[in-house]
């Protein structure tokens, strides 16, 4: 399938769980029939929050987002509606070795470039178990953006996909992309954004609690471009998409540039 030899670094016959193996806590259970890597505590790291996830303060919170199969109808509907295109834009330019962050039930795996080696993060393990069936050779592994479970400069490249809206820690999630893209990598995002047309913006925050429960952690409002630039990352022109609150871009590391 598109996503390469799963576990195996390019041109390597050593399997790339070598490369982030040491920094799994000590509380992975690791079932090697499904290709799971379920994590324990992540040092009370808050993201989105499903049915096997508790946020920081303790409380469950189940909206649209945490139910697999409900979140597959909606998804169905917005790619029918020209979402796809941008995923597939998304995903073909995924270089080398790439996390799939947020990846949810795994709809950006089938789409990788043939030659690249993909490893699926998401925080539900209901929603990994959706993502095992589209892409059944993917290691998948059971973590927040916040606490990524890898070595620092191991991949090429991080997608995300509609994920930073819901992540609970923007600003330390972006800091853990950062530390675990190499030198040069890419980050490379499709998400939806704070409105630049003030009434917009303005209803965008009265809507946001009750959206946020509904959906379960998707906030509508946020600025993604300017934690993405804050974090330390220059967002590149070429490639750039914008239209209406959707963007799709790709962004590097300011110190990584040459």
């Amino acid at each position: 399938m598109g996503a390469g030899r799963a576990g195996v670094a390019p041109g390597s016959a050593e399997p790339i769980r070598a490369h982030w193996a040491p920094r799994l806590p000590r509380s992975v259970v690791v079932n090697r029939r499904r290709r799971v890597l379920r994590l324990g505590s992540l040092g009370g790291a808050t993201s989105r929050d499903g049915p096997d996830d508790c946020a920081g303060h303790g409380q469950i919170v189940r909206g649209v987002e945490q139910i697999p199969w409900l979140y597959e109808i909606f998804c169905s509907l917005y790619e029918w509606s020209g979402l796809g295109e941008w995923r597939r834009a998304l995903v073909a330019g995924a270089r080398g070795t790439v996390l799939d962050l947020g990846s949810g039930t795994g709809r950006n795996l089938p789409l990788l470039p043939d030659g690249t080696t993909a490893v699926a993060l998401d925080p539900s393990l209901d929603a990994l178990r959706q993502a095992r069936r589209r892409a059944p050779a993917v290691p998948l592994v059971v973590g927040r953006a916040e606490a990524l479970p890898f070595r620092a400069a191991t991949f090429d490249t991080v997608l995300s996909g509609l994920v930073f809206c819901s992540v609970g820690d923007p600003r330390r999630g972006l800091e853990e992309v950062k530390r675990v893209l190499r030198p040069h990598g890419e980050l490379r995002m499709l998400e939806h954004v704070r409105s630049r047309i003030p009434w917009r913006a303005r209803l965008q925050d009265l809507i946001q609690p009750v959206w946020t429960w509904v959906a379960g952690g998707c906030h509508p409002n946020r600025d993604t471009e300017g934690a993405v630039e804050a974090a330390g990352f220059r967002i590149e022109p070429r490639g750039r998409r914008t239209e209406g609150t959707n963007r799709l871009f790709a962004a590097r590391e300011r110190s990584g540039l040459s």
